[in-house]
């Protein structure tokens, strides 16, 4: 019996060799279809992660292989979470660009499919890694990533979420488009997209800024948005621009027939005595930056300024001025200055509710300026509400308020000077322009309406400029609305447009012959108690120091000038 012979008949005969047989065969199969298997098989591998370390909103490109066709049966792991799809940029077999989400932890990186997934890679969350790394510009530029709303009404809370905006908003702004008729001379300056579009930052004086941090912002809208876009200026850079929509159903807002200026602000200061310690701060008011009131710039100023605070420019003189008897402060400034005008449809004006608290809050409480709280001006708020057979739309009551005060008093031409007050003209039944700014703030403020006294300098056909104070008022969902009573009552100047009647255009509408030095009390804190302190009432700006003076035995006199037009264009 050969061989082979023999293997068969023990195969038959023998149980034991039978089953030891079939178990060697299928180990054997068994293992030949696995190798095939496993050969067949596209196991994903990482080369490469760039950048490796991100931040939110950071594009992250993974290079490698076998990571499939698209996101649909393959997955991408970050720090323990999966990425959803509408995070990636790109999905091919060899590579994957990824949008890191707000979220997203560092930690192990993989990518899998169904059947396996690849060796980690580590990928750091630049927000969280006290390492230095190097920096791309292009990837530490804010981005946003989405806004809480694509369609909102002016002075309404708008959340923007993304990344890189900072821990902190230091000088950081946020803009929205707005719409202005441009000047022959910005023609062509255009947009940061180079279109011709202009842009309006989120008002810092009205605490607008509710929260900033790295990934998220909150921000109440600006008066004189319109629909557009939005984007965040950092130290770092711009955003791309974010659409949205901003409406008014309360009534709209136009900024027209533009001029610009050169406006000089100037101080002299003479010492006649004082010893070595002694010095003088000088505090020049800095023209303000509004919707209508743009692109403020200081382009001359001597002596140097030692800090810009509290809106105002200090200047320092030291005793003795190094042999100087008398020292002239002056600066020059541009700006445009646009016609507001107004068009609002009372009927449809929102509630304060859903508005910046912090203006409701702020403007319609008395002040040092503005005395609502006074007997006299609320006795006299009622009565004219009464008048009204109890009227409680806002922007009747407002309209009220200022045909009363027009009816009912009148204007002085002449600025009055000694010891006199605003309240003086409710028993006098007349007064100056800054008489009818005041009284006209208190009394809107006392019914209920947030208000500010403005101050600055008026222009008139004949280039010659004067101070003078008018006011605007807030209505909600829809913004600051302009009103110069003093205009309105008759006081002469010579105005460039010739076909209004200034009752009632100065009502809700302002011309573009109003230069805006400051809005509202400007409550400057002393250096010390002991400082010599010097206030200018009735004057083209509002604050409460312009001058201290330190030191013993310090003796000076000082002149400011009213501010004057050098040119207009």
């Amino acid at each position: 019996m050969n061989k082979s012979s023999s293997f068969y008949y023990v195969l038959r005969k023998s149980p034991i060799v039978r089953t030891l047989f079939w178990v060697v065969f299928i180990v054997i199969f068994g293992t030949v279809s696995f190798v095939l298997t496993l050969g067949s098989k596209k196991v994903p591998e990482i080369y490469e992660i760039e950048p490796a370390v991100g931040s939110p909103g950071t594009k992250v490109t993974i290079r490698g292989k076998n990571f499939g066709d698209s996101p649909m049966s393959a997955y991408l792991e970050m720090g323990g979470s999966t990425l959803t799809a509408n995070s990636f940029q790109l999905w091919t077999d060899s590579e994957i660009q990824v949008i890191l989400p707000v979220d997203f932890k560092e930690g192990l990186v993989y990518v899998g499919n169904k059947d396996s997934r690849s060796e980690p890679k580590y990928f750091a969350n630049a927000n969280e890694t006290p390492s230095l790394v190097e920096e791309n510009p292009e990837n530490n530029l804010p981005l946003i990533i989405s806004l809480s709303a694509d369609d909102i009404v002016p002075g309404s809370l708008l959340t923007i979420k993304g990344s890189n905006f900072g821990n902190s908003r230091d000088q950081s702004k946020v803009y929205f488009t707005t719409k202005r008729e441009s000047l022959s001379s910005e023609k062509g300056m255009g947009d940061r997209d180079g279109n011709d579009v202009a842009y309006v930052a989120v008002d810092e004086s009205e605490n607008a800024y509710r929260y900033w941090s790295n990934s998220e912002i909150r921000v109440f809208v600006p008066d004189g948005a319109v629909s557009g876009s939005v984007y965040v200026d950092t130290v770092m850079g711009k955003s791309a621009n974010k659409k949205i929509s901003i409406s008014s159903a309360a009534g709209k807002k136009a900024f027209i027939n533009p001029k610009s200026y050169l406006i000089q602000i100037s101080a002299d200061i003479e010492e006649k005595s004082g010893n070595d310690d002694s010095n003088i701060i000088i505090r020049c008011p800095r023209p303000c930056e509004t919707s209508y009131q743009t692109s403020v710039r200081l382009v001359e100023c001597n002596p140097e300024a030692i800090i810009e605070h509290q809106k105002t420019l200090w200047f320092q003189v030291q005793s003795n001025m190094k042999g100087q008897n008398r020292k002239k402060f002056y600066q020059n400034y541009a700006m445009t200055v646009y016609e507001v005008r107004t068009n609002i449809w009372a009927a449809k004006l929102n509630s304060y509710e859903n508005m910046n608290p912090l203006i409701v809050k702020n403007w319609t409480s008395a002040d040092e300026l503005v005395p609502s709280q006074h007997e006299e001006i609320i006795a006299l708020a009622k009565k004219i509400k009464k008048e009204m057979k109890a009227e409680k739309n806002l922007y009747n009551i407002a309209a009220s308020i200022y045909n009363y005060m027009i009816s009912n008093f009148t204007i002085l031409d002449q600025v009055r000077s000694g010891v006199v007050q605003p309240l003086d003209m409710l028993e006098t039944k007349k007064g100056d322009a800054y008489d009818f700014s005041i009284v006209y703030a208190a009394l809107l403020r006392a019914s209920g309406i947030p208000a500010l006294p403005d101050s600055g300098v008026l222009v008139d056909a004949d280039l010659k400029s004067r101070n003078h104070w008018w006011c605007e008022f807030y209505l909600p969902g829809f913004g600051w609305v302009p009103s110069d009573p003093a205009l309105g009552a008759g006081l002469e100047y010579k105005n460039w447009q010739k076909d209004i009647e200034p009752s009632v255009y100065y009502f809700n509408n302002l011309d573009a012959q109003h230069v805006l030095i400051s809005r509202g009390w400007n409550e400057i804190k002393p250096g010390s108690s002991n400082n010599q302190i010097v206030s200018r009432p009735r004057t083209y700006a509002l604050q409460s120091i312009w001058e201290e003076a330190s030191g013993n035995s310090i003796n000076y006199s000082s002149f400011w000038a009213d501010p004057t037009v050098i040119g207009v264009y």
